[in-house]
């Protein structure tokens, strides 16, 4: 740490430890004869000076002659100025410097004049120089050195010849100017010449700084008005001086932050310190004071129409506000560097002014075209929207606004319905569009009640089935299945129906009848009237939803084939039509649900792939972006990691949890119990309570309600058996022995867990009552798949003959998934073992735990080992272990591995979150998790770590 001591006054800085050891360095180096040039750049505030004072404490300790000259010293610009005033020229009495002062008060003066009086002048402070360094190592130090005239530089660069073999040191700082590029009087280029660019601190150091002053850790809310300095000290210390002296610092919990209220207000000298930066850009104020009107994120475009200007006149004004780091580039926008930057720009607006500008903006943006997201955004910002243009605006751009931004959309036109008279001619016309933005932000209620309304106002037969078809949507998210199939009944009793919607509506109803209480005859007849209806008018909406419902009910009745084809014709009908992405996602996993069923693991995959580029497609709208039927095909595949990514991001998007008016919220469930499940296999069970707490104790009132909690029931029972209770671990899994007319779960993918249970407890009658079950499962394949291999597996199992084992051994060897293949081996050794089979067992045993320590299964290891142990067998200390260490780079997971090689690629949040089908708040949270694991603070130090473990693989690539 560089530190001058808060006692004394001066700055303490933190995060400069290696400038410092390189001033330090150069200064030891005085002692051998040896001198150097340093020059340290970087924007004001940023360092420099403190730097500067350590290279001068340092030398005037050694008893080194130290020569500086500060920015108030440099106030003059005229020829050598930057040296006289350095080297006391004036003040000095020995005969050199008198000399050279009657050299400057003689008439022409040098000072003013060119070619001899010049040079002479400066070759007398070189001797000057050189004369001091006989004497003693010496040390020149100039702040402010970009001020330097041209003699001065031509004397520092002859002097700066010279160190390399004289007890010379030159110090100099240069800050950044945008108009002119760092370190161009340094011209760096010599072994003993360094140049120093000063970056601004990261987080670490940042919280360090802040921690310096306070005496505690910065808490969270405090660290995000901490970034509104950008990692400058010198506003880092403006920002803590304005909290301590406003008394908005309180320490809680071992931590400074914000006391209650201050982070909800941003205190007067904090915004006069944060709008100060513009000195920094007098010509742009006004351009970036606009931009601040726009919001923390803009385009440049809109900035050019309120503005009146072409972008190429602006370029060089926003060029100078990113170097002096107001603003940022944000692909195709840009944005404030910080949103308290923007915050303090526009509160120096008086709020009316700022009302008044903002429906200016809003009218100017809508006159040249602008997208309808940037004008409704300055219509909410502006408050009160009467403008007699602005309704007749938004009855012409609601549908694209919902469509963009439905969140938007919603706001501004829950705020114009509430300034229509109630006779208005546009009311209708807007209670429908709100009707439809509430239902893409998920608010299902309101959207149910405002769809009711809307009902009533529309005008038309398609209007008023599309409100009903949107009622049905929100009543089925909301579970309330039985006024669902109400309104659905009486729409389709309407003689003016047309094809279109009656196909839509037909599929709606097939889903109720089958998920409500699994009529699934009546589903699959309503289902192929839709199709038919669908087919009559050419509507590929209403052929690819009917398809779908046909996909559900034929893998219910396990078809797997056929409910593959209607999964693909769903597709066909859909390609080329890109605007219904949520229906042709539900297709996509069905598909992908349908080739798991199949034992066609490879094409799953691939289906995953088609997943996340439709996801990709539809920039993450709300009702695609469900990742539950992905996590479940993940897990299987024993891709632990990447499922819990896939669940994180459901987690971020709530909305996602279910299809657009496709299924209820049964996929929650689903996703909660594969989460729980991981977390019980591998023990972490400081979440697990957690987990199995959640979801499968409420009422079943639907056949979507039971086979949405099938993972969460292993869960339980695992967790149980872990505990020791393997009856209670037993009576939590026997419910999935019986599936309701029309249930859809697949009660075969966990029978050898409940005939491995009971055999545990002797419990005869339940091997037999799984093994029947495990047959008519079988059986029901109209194409062998899954339940055909189960079926296997359990019969070996239950009759402790290792033939049918190996046999389903072979098929998931070949087919896969990769976790059944790992339980198989686990069983198969275990008969052989009882068979006296030792050596196969072991070989068998060590494949299985092998599979096991890939995906980081712990508990499955254990109870590998504890089942063979009950045999006679022991595995031995030389095979694989299970835990994965606790820290350190072997701690990452593959995901955490993958996002850590992007991060030191350079990308950012948002880019990571794009190329992998993340949400950002999702990435976010893994990376502060690698961070965790590895020790480190920032992202720098993460991209370090990468090149670091990157650099013994380098010759294998």
């Amino acid at each position: 740490m560089l530190g001058i001591g808060p006692e004394s006054g001066s700055e303490v800085w933190v995060g400069r430890q290696r400038e410092l050891r390189v001033v330090r360095t150069a200064v030891a180096r005085l002692a051998q004869g040896a001198g150097s040039v340093l020059w340290l750049v970087g924007e004001p505030g940023i360092g420099k000076s403190a730097l500067l004072t350590a290279a001068a404490t340092e030398a005037a300790g050694r008893g080194y002659q130290v020569f500086r000259a500060t920015a108030d010293q440099l106030s003059q610009q005229s020829s050598l100025s930057v040296l006289l005033t350095c080297l006391g020229v004036r003040q000095g009495t020995d005969p050199l410097r008198a000399e050279i002062t009657q050299a400057l008060r003689r008439p022409p003066s040098p000072l003013s004049a060119t070619g001899s009086a010049l040079a002479a002048v400066a070759e007398m402070l070189v001797a000057l120089v050189d004369e001091s360094c006989a004497v003693a190592p010496t040390v020149l130090i100039v702040d402010d050195a970009h001020r330097m005239d041209g003699p001065s530089t031509v004397v520092w660069r002859r002097l700066a010849a010279h160190a390399e073999q004289a007890p010379l040191l030159l110090v100099a700082a240069h800050s950044q100017d945008p108009a002119r590029p760092p370190g161009r009087t340094a011209a760096v280029g010599r072994s003993h010449e360094h140049l120093l660019r000063l970056a601004p601190f990261d987080e670490e150091e940042v919280a360090d700084f802040l921690a310096q002053f306070l005496g505690a850790p910065p808490g969270a809310t405090l660290t995000q008005w901490a970034g509104a300095a950008m990692g400058n000290p010198l506003h880092l210390r403006e920002l803590v001086d304005v909290l301590l002296r406003e008394n908005l610092i309180e320490v809680v919990d071992g931590h400074a932050d914000l006391c209650d209220g201050g982070a909800d207000r941003v205190p007067p000298a904090l915004t006069d310190s944060l709008v100060a930066r513009l000195s920094l850009v007098p010509a742009a104020a006004d351009t970036v004071r606009t931009a601040a009107l726009l919001g923390t994120e803009f385009a440049v475009t809109d900035l050019s129409v309120v503005l009146g200007r072409p972008v190429r006149q602006l370029a060089h004004e926003l060029q100078s506000a990113v170097a002096a780091r107001i603003l940022a580039s944000s692909g195709e926008r840009m944005v404030f560097w910080h949103p308290l930057i923007r915050q303090a720009l526009y509160d120096t607006i008086p709020l009316s002014l700022r009302r008044a500008l903002h429906l200016d903006l809003a009218r100017e943006l809508a006159a040249a075209g602008t997208g309808p997201v940037s004008v409704a955004q300055q219509l909410l910002a502006a408050g009160v929207v009467e403008s007699q243009w602005v309704p007749d605006w938004l009855e012409t751009w609601a549908p694209a606004l919902t469509a963009s931004d439905p969140a938007v959309a919603v706001r501004l036109l829950e705020t114009q319905l509430g300034q229509l008279p109630p006779d208005d001619r546009r009311r209708p016309a807007f209670v429908v569009a709100l009707a439809r933005a509430l239902h893409a932000v998920g608010r299902w209620d309101e959207a149910a009640e405002r769809a009711r309304e809307a009902v009533t106002v529309a005008t038309g037969s398609d209007e008023c089935c599309e409100m009903c078809w949107l009622l049905v949507r929100a009543l089925n998210r909301r579970g309330r299945t039985g006024e669902a199939e109400v309104v659905l009944r009486q729409v389709l009793a309407r003689p003016d129906l047309s094809d279109p919607w009656r196909g839509r509506l037909l599929a709606a109803l097939a889903l109720v009848e089958r998920a409500g209480a699994g009529a699934l005859d009546e589903a699959d007849a309503t289902a192929r009237g839709a199709l038919a209806a669908g087919e009559r008018s050419g509507d590929p909406y209403a052929t690819a939803y009917a398809s779908t419902v046909l996909s559900l009910t034929s893998s219910v009745r396990r078809d797997h084939g056929a409910a593959l084809r209607h999964a693909d014709r769903a597709l066909a009908v859909l390609a080329g039509h890109p605007e219904h992405p949520d229906l042709e996602m539900y297709a996509v996993h069905w598909r992908m649900f349908s080739l798991q069923n199949l034992s066609r693991w490879a094409e799953a995959e691939t289906a995953l792939w088609q997943s996340g580029e439709i996801r990709r497609r539809a920039g993450y709208r709300a009702g695609v972006a469900t990742g539950v039927p992905e996590a479940v095909l993940l897990y299987w595949c024993g891709q632990w990691d990447d499922a819990r990514a896939a669940l994180a991001r459901v987690a971020d998007e709530p909305s996602s949890l279910s299809y657009a008016g496709l299924r209820r919220g049964g996929p929650a469930l689903l996703g909660r119990g594969v989460a729980a499940l991981i977390a019980v296999r591998r023990e972490e069970h400081a979440g697990v309570e957690e987990h199995l707490r959640s979801g499968a104790d409420g009422p079943l009132d639907s056949v979507a309600d039971r086979e949405s909690r099938d993972f969460l029931l292993v869960a339980r029972a695992l967790r149980a058996e872990q505990q020791g209770d393997l009856r209670r671990a037993l009576s939590t899994l026997s419910p999935l022995l019986h599936r309701w007319p029309g249930e859809m779960t697949l009660t075969h993918q966990w029978l050898a867990d409940l005939i491995r249970l009971a055999q545990a407890l002797d419990d005869r009658a339940t091997v037999a009552a799984v093994l029947d079950l495990g047959r008519a499962e079988a059986e029901a394949e109209r194409v062998p798949g899954r339940a055909a291999a189960m079926q296997l597996r359990c019969v070996g199992l239950a009759t402790h003959d290792p033939e049918p084992l190996r046999a389903a051994v072979a098929h998931y060897r070949s087919a896969g998934p990769r976790i059944e293949l790992a339980a198989t081996l686990e069983d198969l050794a275990v008969v052989l073992a009882g068979h006296g089979m030792a050596a196969e067992c072991r070989a068998v045993a060590a494949e299985a735990v092998e599979l096991y320590t890939g995906i980081n299964a712990p508990w499955d290891i254990r109870r590998t080992e504890a089942r063979l142990r009950r045999q006679g067998v022991r595995r031995g200390a030389s095979g694989p272990r299970a835990s994965r260490p606790a820290s350190g780079w072997a701690a990452l997971t593959a995901t955490e591995r993958r996002i850590a090689v992007q991060v030191a690629e350079g990308r950012s949040t948002s880019e990571i979150a794009t190329s992998m089908f993340l949400a950002r708040r999702t990435v976010q949270t893994h990376i502060s998790r690698a961070l965790a694991k590895l020790g480190l603070h920032s992202r720098v130090q993460i991209a370090r770590e990468v090149l670091r473990h990157a650099e013994p693989q380098t010759g294998a690539r």
